[in-house]
């Protein structure tokens, strides 16, 4: 099983190659108060569908599970909270995974 720490490192790694691949301006250091969705993003909408589709394909291969992040369950997840935070996708993961 798949730890949230282990979750948060395969965000960075995600966030890292955007960076690389010149979607992000400068490497963002993925915190628990990150955000990924809402105000203060450094993600654009291309950014993150890039990062949602690489964190996908990183976890898959993790995890030798298909995995899909479905942004309508996520807000179901997180009613309350108009922004996605890095912290509140790792929970939901390891929810997702069973854990």
């Amino acid at each position: 099983m798949i730890t949230y720490e282990r979750v948060f490192q395969i965000m960075q790694n995600s966030m890292s190659s955007l960076h690389r691949g010149g979607l992000l301006e400068q490497d963002v250091t993925v915190q628990k108060d990150t955000v990924l969705l809402g105000s203060g993003s450094q993600l654009d909408s291309i950014g993150l569908v890039s990062f949602v589709t690489d964190l996908e394909d990183r976890l898959s291969r993790e995890t030798n599970q298909d995995i899909f992040l479905i942004f309508n369950s996520i807000h179901e997840f997180n009613a309350d909270n108009p922004m996605l935070t890095a912290d509140t996708l790792a929970h939901y993961i390891i929810k997702q995974m069973g854990g």
